[in-house]
């Protein structure tokens, strides 16, 4: 825990001396690190730091979500965004990732679980998912990707090939993507794990 706390503290004093006063400073965290029997950290181990983190006044906490917003600990019943939630103070706003891939989930992200949302995958399915929120155009958000919308989303290479790949290179799987798996090319796998 000392080293991120020390990160924490030396940025904050950067600020203080370097920043304008509205300038605003977060902490993105995965709450946890588990992939099969390997335990990086548990979801315990992040919110004693986030408890900490909190305490140098930062503006937002981001929580990276790969099972969606509204997702828990295996054998928990509270979400993340709970749990994490009892450990801030009253000034610093919880911003969550995961699983919005339309206005819907986003309002209920808002409304129910953070302070604030951040678009990851839904804005690689609709690059055009803010302003068609803020323009009331909220239900023409493309939630899935398809050969059809290739064209309109306008991925990268890189990206097309580690989305229409049946594994996502070991991202989260884009909604949609089995229907593009066919035209994976295979360009870029010689730089993935075998």
């Amino acid at each position: 825990m000392a080293f991120p706390l020390a990160v924490v503290a030396e940025v904050m004093d950067i600020v203080a001396k370097e920043a304008p006063q509205d300038f605003i400073v977060g902490y993105r965290i995965s709450p946890e690190e588990i992939h099969g029997d390997a335990i990086g950290y548990t979801y315990k181990e992040s919110v004693q730091l986030i408890a900490e983190v909190v305490k140098y006044q930062l503006d937002y906490i981001h929580l990276s979500l790969w099972d969606g917003y509204s997702s828990r600990p295996q054998g928990v019943d509270k979400t993340y965004a709970e749990l994490f939630r009892e450990v801030l103070d009253d000034e610093t706003k919880l911003m969550l990732i995961g699983g919005v891939f339309g206005e819907e989930a986003a309002r209920d992200a808002v409304e129910n679980y953070g302070d604030l949302i951040a678009v990851g995958r839904g804005t690689l399915v609709d690059p055009l998912f803010a302003e068609k929120v803020m323009l009331g155009q909220g239900d023409t958000i493309l939630s899935e990707v398809s050969p059809e919308t290739l064209d309109y989303i306008k991925w990268t290479p890189g990206l097309f090939e580690a989305f229409s790949r049946q594994d996502s290179l070991g991202l989260p799987k884009i909604p949609g993507a089995e229907s593009i798996y066919h035209l994976h090319t295979g360009h870029f796998d010689m730089y993935s794990k075998k």
